[in-house]
């Protein structure tokens, strides 16, 4: 496998003079050695234990999704902020105990599944479990993203949702940068991102299965409501997460190019980049197959 071209190097550069971030979403890929990963890693325990500090060697910055899952421990953060430069940023996915409304119907969820979550929208919790541990990373600590899945249509039709994610905001510490990321396409209108400028956070613009294009969103004056810009690029339009897994694995290459989208990213990148407007794009392996590659022809067409 062919390893990266050497303009993916110049992200570093670019996070340092305009402050606009590029990275994938995770890193512990194995799918990735000999393009990101060249060191040796004796077994596969070192390679997931360590390979961070390779990584941090060609990008800014990295999506944290493991903590979508479970709180984020004093362990975790000890060990990304040792493997780290200091001009590296985390972009976290703030646990799902947070953001979920309805526990879906999976068995991961056992007897919780289909029940209302009493913790969503937790303001208490979510700064006692989560920025208490990872606001330890201090000035390495990039977005914190709050993931909603499909939330309920009447608790958006009658705007009790809005409502507490108003209470919800105006709850949390002061002086870290937080993003929401939605999945009710009905939920892109004037009153949601009221909401997210009142308390400067950014809406998050996204690729993702079954939300409008990402050049349809971009097209919404009133969706940048922060003074940064969060882009998650996840899937293909209209493709399934889990197909996507099923087309793209074990990730080692572009299996899938999205032109319309690339072109779209890059348009954007250039006018930020002109208007010194900072921000986080953290781009997964699903959406064309190999984040590392979708990053690196982006870098090429942005900065020559």
């Amino acid at each position: 496998m062919p390893p990266l071209p050497p303009i993916i190097d110049r992200s570093i550069e670019l996070a340092r003079q305009s402050n606009i971030y590029l990275g994938t979403s995770s890193w512990k890929y194995e799918g990735w050695l000999g393009m990101v990963y060249n060191q040796h890693y004796p077994s596969k325990k070192t390679f997931r234990e360590r390979c961070l500090a390779e990584y941090a060697h060609h990008f800014p910055a990295v999506g944290v999704d493991s903590t979508f899952y479970q709180f984020p421990g004093d362990r975790l953060v000890e060990g990304l902020d040792a493997l780290t430069p200091g001009h590296f940023r985390f972009g976290f996915k703030a646990t799902q105990e947070i953001t979920i409304h309805t526990y879906p119907d999976h068995p991961r969820y056992g007897e919780r599944k289909g029940q209302n979550n009493p913790n969503f929208l937790n303001a208490d919790l979510f700064a006692r479990r989560f920025m208490e541990v990872v606001g330890r990373l201090g000035a390495k600590l990039g977005p914190i993203i709050l993931q909603f899945g499909a939330l309920p249509i009447p608790i958006i039709e009658d705007g009790s949702f809005l409502r507490r994610l108003d209470d919800f905001f105006t709850q949390l510490p002061e002086g870290y940068r937080y993003a929401s990321e939605i999945r009710n396409r009905q939920l892109l209108g004037d009153d949601y991102f009221d909401v997210l400028r009142r308390h400067g956070v950014a809406h998050v613009h996204s690729s993702w299965s079954w939300m409008p294009p990402l050049e349809d969103q971009l097209a919404l004056a009133k969706s940048f409501t922060a003074d940064f810009f969060v882009m998650r690029l996840l899937t293909p339009p209209q493709l399934a997460y889990q197909d996507a897994v099923e087309t793209f694995f074990p990730y080692t290459r572009v299996q899938r190019r999205l032109p319309d989208l690339r072109g779209v990213l890059i348009k954007h990148l250039k006018g930020a980049i002109l208007s010194n407007f900072p921000g986080y794009i953290f781009v997964n392996n699903r959406l064309e197959g190999a984040a590392p590659l979708t990053i690196a022809h982006v870098l090429e067409q942005v900065l020559g």
